[in-house]
């Protein structure tokens, strides 16, 4: 006799819980004008989420506009930096996040954003001063 057993994964998807994935957009502005090149970061809240889906990175393009693919709903602080110059480190220059006019919307950042299937294109407009 043959017996056929069917096995219909070893775990569980470890993004079931989570909601349905948008794509997050969005413009960065410093002092009325388009950030180009900085560093968006969305870092989710709650530890709801495997590792890989806690955080999601994008740059801005010359209009200051971003994008983020596979955001999963949840509220996320958001940090906005300038990119490292790699060369300036090497030759003991502070990173440009440290000192630069993004400096308070970097690791201390109070922006936030509510990501949601219907929320999902966030603004912000940012002071040097």
């Amino acid at each position: 006799m043959f017996s056929l057993i069917a096995l219909s994964g070893c775990g569980k998807d470890p993004t079931a819980d989570l909601g349905t994935a948008v794509t997050v957009t969005g413009t960065i502005t410093l002092d009325s004008k388009p950030s180009d090149g900085v560093e968006v970061i969305f870092k989710r809240l709650d530890a709801g989420a495997p590792a890989e889906y806690r955080q999601y990175v994008a740059t801005t393009d010359s209009a200051g506009k971003y994008s983020l693919e596979n955001v999963y709903p949840a509220k996320y602080a958001v940090m906005v930096n300038e990119k490292k110059d790699e060369k300036a480190e090497e030759e003991g220059g502070a990173a440009a996040f440290e000192t630069g006019p993004y400096k308070k919307y970097g690791v201390n950042s109070e922006l936030t954003a509510e990501v949601t299937e219907a929320n999902k294109t966030f603004d912000f407009e940012l002071t040097s001063k």
